[in-house]
C-alpha cells in the first residue's frame, strides 16, 4: 500500500508549579541550580586570593551574563558544620535570575565542613524536579568523601528521563577527578578543570552557555510505495506497458528487458512513472531499494545491464539516476546522472568497478543480487547528483558504501519519479524494486 505524507506538529510549554504568572513569563531556557563548595578547604589560596572569593566572583561574572529567560537557584554545602555529610541548603529557590540576591547569599557561605558531591546533586535534582530543560552547575575544589558513587548517580539522574545535565567544575584539585567527570559525562554534561580564577571564569561562561537545541528528528519521506498489493493502481502510469515484462509479487515491483536502450528511447517499454506522487517545491530525493540480476562474469565482457532512477516527462525531457554494467572487454560498472533538456544532453560518470582493476566482479554481482542496494537522484537547488548506497556492502574491501557522481546543472526539471530496467544488447535484466520514496531535503 502506498503511505502517503505524514507531517507531525509538537509545541510545548514550560512552567513551575507555584511561580506567579510574571515568575512564569518566559522560562524557555529552563533552570540551573549552582552547587558552590563551602567545604573547608575553598579557604585555601590561590595567589594570595581565598578560593571561596574566587568563586564568588567568577559565578558574579557569569550571572552578568545570564542568558535571558533561564530560571536560576543557589545551593551550598559543608558551609554551616564540620563533618556532616547532610550540610546541603538551598540558599536560593529555583526561579527568575536575581544576582544581587544569589550575590548576598554566597557572601553568607563561610567554609567550613565536608565535600558531599552526590547528595548536593541529588538534593539539586529533586528541588529542579521534571518541569522542562534542567542543569546543575558544581563548583568544587575537592572529591566526594561523603561515600556517594558519582557513577551510580549520574546513570542514575540520566536513566530517569528527566533530561537534567550535571556540569562539574574542579577547581585547583590535584587528585584524579574520574568521579567528578563520569558524573558529569553520564548526563550529558561536562567536566571542566579550573586552576586559578581567569580559568574558572572561563569555565563558567562554557557551561552557562545555552545548550544547543536538539537535532530535529528527521522527516519521514513524503511518499513510499513498497509494492504490496497485486496491481500497480492508479498511482503508476506505465509508458508503452508490457504486462508480461513486470509483475508485482511479494512486496516488489520484478521488472525485467523487453527491448535494448534507455529510458529516453521514444518507444521504451514499461517506464514506470510514479504519476500519483508528488515532488515538493525545493530540494529533493527520488530513492529505490533494489536487487537486480545483471549477469555473469565473461571473458569478453557480460551484459550490458541498466538500472535507472530518476524524473521523467518523456524521452526528451528528464533526469536519470543511471546504474550500468557497460560490458565491454573490460566489464566495467558505472554511475551516472544524466539530464536530458529539449533534446540536449549533459551527463557525469564515475567508474564503480572493473574486472581488470582489482575488483571481484562475480562477487560485486552476486552481492547486488542477494544483497542490494539503493540508487537515488538528488535535487539540489539546479544540480542534479546521482548517488548509490551499497546495502552493508562495498564493492572491494574497506571501500565506501556509498559513491556519488558530481552534480549536473538543470534549471528546470519536469515530470513523475521514474523507474525503468533495461539492457544495452541481446540479454535480459531483471531487477526487483523492494520500495521507492520522496523526501525532501534541506
Amino acid at each position: 500500500m502506498m503511505r502517503l505524507p505524514l507531517t507531525w506538529m509538537l509545541s510545548a510549554a514550560l512552567g513551575f508549579a507555584g511561580l506567579p504568572a510574571a515568575a512564569q513569563a518566559d522560562d524557555s531556557q529552563g533552570t540551573t541550580m549552582i552547587v558552590l563548595d563551602g567545604s573547608g578547604s575553598m579557604w585555601g589560596q590561590i595567589d594570595g586570593t581565598a578560593k571561596i572569593e574566587i568563586a564568588r566572583d567568577a559565578i558574579g561574572r557569569m550571572l552578568a551574563d545570564w542568558p535571558t529567560g533561564r530560571h536560576l537557584g543557589l545551593m551550598a554545602y559543608g558551609h554551616r558544620s564540620e563533618g556532616d555529610c547532610d550540610d546541603i541548603e538551598t540558599l536560593i529557590a529555583p526561579g527568575p535570575m536575581d544576582a544581587a540576591a544569589v550575590e548576598a547569599a554566597m557572601a553568607g557561605v563561610s567554609p567550613r565542613g565536608k565535600t558531599p558531591v552526590g547528595r548536593s546533586v541529588r538534593a539539586a535534582a529533586d528541588a529542579l524536579g521534571d518541569g522542562g530543560p534542567a542543569s546543575v552547575i558544581v563548583v568544587t575544589d575537592g572529591l566526594e568523601n561523603c561515600g556517594a558513587d558519582l557513577c551510580a548517580l549520574g546513570e542514575s539522574l540520566a536513566g530517569g528521563n528527566t533530561g537534567l545535565r550535571a556540569h562539574v567544575i574542579g577547581f585547583d584539585i590535584a587528585e584524579s577527578t574520574e568521579q567528578l567527570a563520569c558524573l558529569a559525562e553520564a548526563t550529558g554534561g561536562r567536566y571542566l578543570p579550573a586552576s586559578d580564577a581567569d580559568s574558572l571564569n572561563d569555565a563558567l561562561r562554557q557551561v552557562a552557555e545555552p545548550a544547543p537545541a536538539p537535532d530535529p528528528e528527521p522527516a519521514g519521506p513524503l511518499a513510499v510505495d513498497e509494492f504490496e498489493r497485486d496491481a500497480l493502481g492508479d498511482a503508476w502510469t506505465v509508458q508503452n506497458p508490457s504486462p508480461q515484462h513486470f509483475i508485482l509479487d511479494g512486496g516488489t515491483l520484478v521488472t525485467m528487458t523487453v527491448r535494448s536502450g534507455n529510458i529516453d528511447d521514444a518507444d521504451q517499454p514499461n517506464v514506470f512513472r510514479w504519476t500519483g506522487a508528488d515532488l515538493p517545491d525545493g530540494d529533493w530525493e527520488i530513492a529505490a531499494d533494489f536487487t537486480a540480476e545483471m549477469g555473469e562474469v565473461q571473458t569478453l565482457g557480460g551484459r550490458k545491464a541498466v538500472i535507472e532512477v530518476g524524473r521523467f516527462q518523456d524521452p526528451d525531457t528528464h533526469v536519470v539516476a543511471r546504474l550500468y554494467r557497460q560490458g565491454n572487454s573490460n566489464d566495467d560498472m558505472h554511475l551516472q546522472v544524466t539530464s536530458m533538456a529539449g533534446g540536449t544532453d549533459t551527463s557525469d560518470s564515475v567508474e564503480i568497478a572493473g574486472d581488470t582493476r582489482g575488483y571481484d566482479l562475480a562477487r560485486i554481482l552476486e552481492d547486488f543480487e542477494t544483497k542490494g542496494a539503493r540508487l537515488v537522484l538528488a535535487k539540489s537547488g539546479r544540480e542534479y547528483t546521482a548517488r548509490l548506497e551499497m546495502n552493508g556492502w562495498a564493492m572491494t574491501d574497506g571501500g565506501p558504501q556509498v559513491i556519488e557522481t558530481q552534480p549536473v546543472q538543470m534549471l528546470r526539471s519536469a515530470g513523475a519519479p521514474a523507474l525503468f530496467t533495461g539492457t544495452w544488447g541481446d540479454k535480459q535484466t531483471v531487477v526487483s524494486f523492494r520500495r521507492v520514496e520522496i523526501r525532501g531535503t534541506e
